[in-house]
Formats: C-alpha cells, structure tokens, sequence
C-alpha cells in the first residue's frame, strides 16, 4: 500500500526489464506508461485498433467484448491481450512479443546530401576568448570578465549575459583556465565551451507520427548526425484529432502530451550529441517545425480554439523561447525558434516544407504534396500576388499503416514493396526482416496489384471467386502471406476495409487537390511538376501511386520525390537570418484554403473514392 492507503501492484516488462508500481485495477497501458514502455494506441486506447498486444502472466481482468472481437482463437490461447483493455489484479510479469512496435526506439535518418546548410547570416557566433585569472587587483565578475574579453571582437557594445548561463560560464571559464569560446546570440552570450570546441544545433520535425532530428555544426553548417523515433503521443491516439480530444477532455491527458514530446526532443537531443562525442550543453539554438497541434501540445497553449470550426490557432507569429522554459537541456541560454504557420492546422512544419522543395520561388506550376495523417497540398500558380495555394487534406494515418488489419509502421519486417502476377506473389520487407505487416508504401503497392489483376474492380470491391479471398461480407480479407511465414503467425491480410481506408485517404487528398485547383482556376494538365515531400513521398512508386489516384495522372509533368523537405526546411532556418526572413515571407504570399467550408470539396470527395 502507499501512504493513502491504495494497495499498489508490481509489473515487469519484458525482454527490457522495465518496471511499474501502480494501483490494483489499473489498466496495462497505465502500467506501460509509467515505465516508460510506449505501445501505439492507434484508437487512443478504447479497444478498437487492437495495436497495444502483450502477454500478461499473472492476474488480470477477463477479457472484454472488445478483446473477443479483435483477438483470434489462437491469439488467445497464446494469452495475447490488448494491454488498453486489461486490468492489472496482481504483480504481473508481461511480455511485449518481438513483433510489437514501440515508441521509444530510435532510428539513423537520411540527413540529405551531406553538403550541410548555408551559414553567411549566422544567428550563433562563436567568439575566442582569452581573459586574465581574477585576482586581488581585478576583480571584475566572471560574466565582466568574458564579456570584456569578447567586446573587441563584436561589433555591438552591450553584451549580456542572463543568470543561468553565468553560472555556466563561471564553472567553465575556471574549467579550461579562462581560454574559452563564447557564443553569442546577437548581443546575449547564450554558452561557453572550450577553445577548440564550436557551437551546435538541432533541427527538429516534429510530425504527427514520427521525429526526424538532426544536429549541426553551427560554424560549417555540416549536419553530423541525425536520427527518427515514433512520436510517443502515438499512445495517446494516431491523429491529432484523437490527442486534441483528450487534451481538452482531460487536462491531465494534456499535460501528459505535452510532457512526452519534450521528453522525445531531449531524448533525440541525448542521442545525437553522444553520437558525436559531446553533450547537450554545446547546443546553442534549436529550430522546430511542426504542424498546429503538434506545436501547440509542445507549447502547452490552449487547443479548445483550434478542436472545433474555424480551427482557429492561439498564435501564428515565428517564436523565440528560451529552450529551458519546455524543460529541454541545452546550452543554458539556447533559444528555440519555431517558424510561422500559415493557418488552421497548416503549421509551421507546411512553412518549412515549402522553403525544403523551393515551393517559394518562381517557376511553373507546381503541386507540392507532404502526405502523412494531415496531408498538405501545396499548389503553386505563376502570375498570382498570392501564388501558394495550400490546403490541409484529413487523409488520416492510413498511410502510416494504421487502421489496416495486418499494418504497421515503416520498420522491420514491414511489407514495403510488393508484386502480383497471377498466382504468384512476391515481396520485400524493410531490412529483409521476416514479414510482421504491411506498411503505407507496401499497401499502395498492394492496391495498385489488385487492380492490375482485376481481384479488385473500380469501386474497390474483392472478387470473392478466388482462392485467396476468404471470410463473408464485411469480414472478407485476400490473403496476401499466410501466417507459416509470417513473424506473428498469423496471415498477412487486405480486408474489404482496408481498401475503403485506403480510397478514403486517397480521395482526401485528390479532392483538395481539385479545390484548389478550382480556387485558381486552373486545371489538372496546367500542373507541370508534382513534387513529393516527406519520408512516405519519398518510398513509395510513383507508378502506383498514379495507378491508384493518390496522386495526378499527368502525361508530360514531371514527379520529383524530395524526400523530407520540412527537416531541410527546420536546417535552412536553424542558423542563417536570410533563411528566417524567407519563412517570414511564406505566410503573405499564401491563399489558405479551408476545406470544411468549401461546398465542392465533399462532392470531388465523392468523385475520387472509385479508383481511376
């Protein structure tokens, strides 16, 4: 029991060993949660996405209706629950099997082409400094002291210094005998480090699913890591709408959202610098991109404005916050920066896409597409004051492999690509893993087969006659791999539904793409580039992805896959004062589409469901 008198229980986690003292009858995500185990809760935790499977040994509730449903006979046998649905009656000792994702793995990330980013406007400085022990006949404070070795090389004369960073700088300049490298932000000293050592940088894509962070050498622009991880709040529900909910339901669903994007950041944070040799102490300055929501749960702003019709933000002003202030531990006076956003949940991470793909500067007509839980479409039009047209399509997670009956993340033994000719069907896994699921570039894949092959028709119904396609009505599925070679045991399926997932999400995004194209008066074949941005854009086949709707079919247009062009954006921004005024200037040259309130996006909606 604790003080209060709740009789407490024990659960372990295993293969990680983690553990958790909770209070009998608390739910196995409660317990998961507090250990730090993050299983995705795709349906926010209301038994609905079956995702969060566990094998509990011990007591526990009996399983609900919803566990009957979702759970297979012989998934029962082996003592697979659904951890949101279970109640923990005892010490427990639970196994999250192999197969299991989890958000608080890490991944390497593409860091682009290697040619770091420009630096001629630098918002950092690194400054030498060389200054005199203090003694009985100068006794000049330690922060005088640095300033005044500094002020001959800085062209303004009031520097500064605020407290927390003097602590640091008085520890420091004792530490290497007063030779130290003052940064400086404008006139504010923002850290010190050893002569020889140079400031760095982390710029951050903060995504509804996933974090893309990469750390950067502030005085070369050279990015020297950069590493991915699923954002945790994915426990909290895949779409923001579902975490937007909560937060406003429940406050302390709020703050927990909040807490567990700042504890990714510093975590990615940690990583990066390890991997270099360094610690978090020598980031100077952070950049972030996000969309609305996502910024918002950052910051802790109130979401009941941005949950309901006009979707309007709290604030939508570039900002410049204290990195300390969100409880992140970098260099004591590092400031984070946060683009403008452009309207709605059209955030910052849009700003940043769009200076990625040089979505900004003249050219031709353009159509620029980051595809993810929120899809944003971008169309560019020559001639036009305001030549951005930008949209946000609800094209759901669908494409991050949720919601599909056998999907998963982009991870390994993920199906990411696939071939049907006939009878014969071949694959490939993500690092040629034994396959687990179907992630959003292998569902594509699929589709586009199916339809190649007839075993769908246009309106995406299964031919029940082959010998693959199985089950009745709703529950009809087409075997895809059967469960003697998968990794779960159990059969890599298509099920009715999810073709319905995946026609709705590409429908989405084909009727935002139509209104705006009608919002500017134009047509489909005035589009001569389509440019896709982001990790899914850059893994998936065009071809197929033509084939299916998801993106135009235009003879002629050319189709660049940019990989993620919000993280090069987050660069371009991180340290170069050019590169801000650019994001400045993104937001006024943009017509802001809402599609809730255009009456022909529902019937191009309609109209796109049916495959081409």
């Amino acid at each position: 029991m604790d003080d209060s008198g709740t009789l407490m229980v024990k659960v372990e986690f295993m293969p990680s060993g983690r553990r958790a003292v909770v209070p009998l009858g608390s739910l196995l995500t409660d317990a998961m949660q507090e250990a730090g185990v993050l299983l995705p809760l795709d349906c926010g935790g209301n038994g609905s996405c079956g995702r969060c499977l566990s094998t509990p040994v011990g007591q526990t509730s009996d399983p609900t209706p919803s566990e009957m449903r979702l759970l297979d006979t012989s998934q029962r046998k082996e003592g697979l629950r659904l951890s949101c649905q279970t109640q923990v009656l005892g010490d427990l000792s639970v196994m999250i099997p192999e197969f299991q994702e989890t958000a608080d793995s890490s991944w390497p990330v593409d860091a682009g082409d290697g040619g770091g980013i420009n630096v001629d406007s630098p918002i950092i400085r690194s400054i030498p400094c060389d200054v005199p022990r203090p003694g009985l006949d100068d006794s000049r404070s330690d922060v005088g002291r640095v300033l005044d070795g500094v002020a001959p090389q800085h062209e303004q004369h009031t520097l500064w210094a605020d407290h927390v960073t003097a602590g640091q700088l008085s520890q420091k300049a004792r530490c290497f005998d007063w030779h130290v490298n003052a940064f400086l932000r404008g006139s504010e000293v923002v850290g010190v480090s050893q002569q020889g050592q140079g400031p760095l940088g982390l710029a951050l894509d903060l995504g509804s699913t996933k974090l893309a962070a990469y750390l950067v050498n502030l005085e070369t622009g050279n990015i020297l890591a950069a590493r991915g991880r699923i954002n945790p709040q994915v426990i909290m529900g895949a779409d923001v709408v579902t975490r937007i909910q909560r937060a406003i339901s429940d406050p302390a669903d709020g703050q927990r959202l909040t807490r567990l994007i700042r504890d990714a950041a510093q975590a990615l944070a940690q990583e990066l610098v390890y991997s270099v040799g360094t610690d978090t102490g020598h980031i100077c300055e952070m950049s972030l991109v996000g969309n609305s929501a996502m910024t918002h749960l950052l910051l802790g702003l109130p979401l009941e404005q941005l949950g309901s019709p006009p979707f309007v933000a709290s604030t939508d002003q570039a900002l410049d916050i204290k990195a300390r202030e969100l409880g992140l531990n970098l260099a004591p006076g590092a400031y984070l920066y946060i683009p403008p956003l452009i309207g709605g949940f059209v955030g910052s991470d849009n700003v940043a896409m769009i200076m990625g793909a040089d979505l900004d500067k003249p050219g031709p007509c353009r159509l620029g597409l980051d595809i993810g839980t929120n899809t944003e479409v971008v169309l560019t039009v020559p001639g036009n004051k305001n030549h951005l047209f930008i949209a946000s399509a609800p094209s759901g997670p669908t494409f991050e492999g949720a919601h599909l009956s056998s999907g998963m993340r982009a991870m390994g033994g993920a199906v990411s690509k696939v071939r049907i000719m006939g009878l014969d069907i071949s694959f490939e896994t993500i690092d040629g893993q034994k396959p687990s699921g179907i992630c959003g570039s292998g569902i594509i894949d699929i589709i586009a087969e199916m339809l190649r092959e007839k075993i769908i028709n246009k309106q995406g119904h299964l031919d029940r006659s082959l010998d693959r396609t199985q089950g009745e009505r709703q529950s009809i599925r087409y075997v895809l791999i059967p469960g003697d070679q998968t990794s779960t045991g159990k059969d890599i399926s298509v099920t009715q539904s999810d073709i319905s997932q995946v026609q709705l999400a590409k429908a989405a995004i084909n009727a935002a793409t139509n209104t705006l194209l009608a919002k500017a008066g134009l047509a489909v074949s005035d589009i001569s580039e389509i440019i896709l941005a982001g990790s899914f854009g850059s893994h998936i086949d065009v071809e197929n992805a033509r084939c299916i709707g998801l993106i135009p079919d235009i003879p002629g247009a050319i189709y660049k896959q940019v990989g993620n062009a919000a993280g090069k954006g987050a660069q371009l921004v991180l340290n170069n004062r050019t590169q801000r005024q650019r994001a400045l200037a993104v937001p006024g040259m943009s017509s802001y589409v809402e599609l809730t309130r255009e009456s022909q996006f529902n019937s191009l909606f309609a109209r796109s469901l049916a495959f081409p």
